[in-house]
């Protein structure tokens, strides 16, 4: 089981099954694999923590983000398949998502991992608060 914490703002795209993988900068401790079990979480550390899902992952993937677009495992991602991750990152857009990182870590955006699930086979799912979603 790996432990993942989340922004309010991506908890509807979660729990509506439109937001499919996170990604995450490398750290000391190492990252969800495929079969592990992912528990997804907004607020932990406060008294608010809630659990959203229990979930499987598929796979996980280095990734940089770049201006000109994503290096996903060694694999160059522009145009319409930059559109569809940051789809599956909850983002509205591609400029959108690009925009988030460059804001929270800079451009380029090396030594992450993509984590994807699968949330067809959600073990559990909460209930939603809102009905809203694709956050920034």
């Amino acid at each position: 089981m790996v432990a993942y914490n989340f922004q309010q703002e991506f908890e509807p795209d979660i729990l509506l099954g439109r937001k499919l993988s996170t990604i995450r900068p490398n750290g000391k401790r190492r990252h969800a694999v495929a079969g592990d079990e992912l528990q997804q979480y907004v607020g932990m550390r406060t008294q608010s923590c809630r659990l959203l899902l229990r979930v499987p992952c598929i796979y996980s993937k280095p990734i940089e983000i770049h201006h000109w677009g994503a290096d996903i495992d060694g694999v160059g991602c522009t145009g319409a398949n930059m559109e569809k991750l940051a789809g599956i990152e909850g983002f509205a857009s591609a400029g959108n998502m690009q925009a988030w990182f460059d804001n929270r870590y800079g451009l380029p955006a090396v030594g992450f991992t993509q984590i994807r699930w699968d949330f067809a086979a959600a073990i559990f799912v909460a209930e939603s608060t809102t009905e809203e979603g694709s956050a920034p």
